[in-house]
């Protein structure tokens, strides 16, 4: 026994206990401490209606039971008690380690797969705003015109209008809100965000891209470029702080 630390007693359960055991009257409390206060002690059970039972020789014939059986208390060194904690420490470590990277594989699985979703997303309907241009006569459109329009990304948008804050809110026409909003050029634009309810579908959106990119006036605003992403539709103009704006936007 060293100095100041106390040598501890490792739990046997279900046991077979050894032979020649000494026996005492002592309870289950007075049984461990005679084991513990006797330096030749190796082992302690108690047994109702037996008794407090020590071994201050070798255990022989020592082994588990699959039921029934008594408790068997083996004498420890603190140094070997210190380290069986030490290694449940370690062992605890690791499965909660495996645990915590575990649980994070899953959500950066997650996020990644929600990221290539959302880019898969935005892919397909750029394509369809080309095939939707595509499908539309040339006749009635200036290609010229067509192709100076930009297609805007979302994240681009959202940003520029500080995700769509009341603020930044120009007004509610029939189709939807306008915000107003600053590139990273410094340039000024107005987002028109057309609403889901509006029942405007595909189609009559083409038809606007259509339509007003073909509109030539000194009086109206010039769209810019549009936004068909996330389940969005988005029309682009150049800021002009006007009537003329308003009247083009919220009509």
């Amino acid at each position: 026994e060293v100095e100041g630390k106390q040598d501890g007693f490792f739990k046997l359960e279900t046991m077979k206990v050894p032979y020649f055991a000494e026996r005492s009257s002592a309870n289950e409390d007075k049984c461990k401490d005679q084991c513990s206060n006797n330096c030749s002690c190796k082992a302690y059970a108690y047994e109702i209606g037996v008794g407090c039972m020590i071994w201050t020789h070798n255990l022989i014939d020592i082994r588990k039971l699959p039921s029934g059986g008594t408790n068997l208390y083996i004498r420890v060194a603190h140094e070997e008690l210190d380290r069986k904690d030490m290694k449940l420490v370690i062992i605890l470590s690791v499965i909660v380690g495996i645990i915590a990277i575990a649980i994070c594989t899953f959500f950066a699985w997650r996020w990644f797969a929600k990221r290539k979703a959302m880019k898969e997303n935005s892919k397909v309907q750029r394509l369809d705003l080309g095939e939707a241009y595509a499908n539309f006569s040339t006749e009635k459109v200036n290609p010229a015109r067509l192709q100076d329009l930009l297609v805007f990304n979302f994240e681009e948008l959202a940003n520029a209008t500080n995700n769509f804050q009341l603020a930044n809110k120009l007004g509610q026409g029939g189709f939807g809100p306008v915000y107003k909003g600053k590139l990273q050029d410094g340039q000024e634009i107005a987002v028109k965000r057309l609403s889901k309810a509006s029942g405007q579908g595909q189609e009559e959106f083409m038809n606007e891209v259509m339509v007003i990119s073909n509109l030539q006036h000194r009086n109206l605003v010039r769209l810019l470029g549009c936004c068909v992403e996330r389940e969005e539709n988005m029309l682009i103009y150049e800021y002009m702080p006007n009537k003329s704006l308003d009247s083009f936007l919220f009509g």
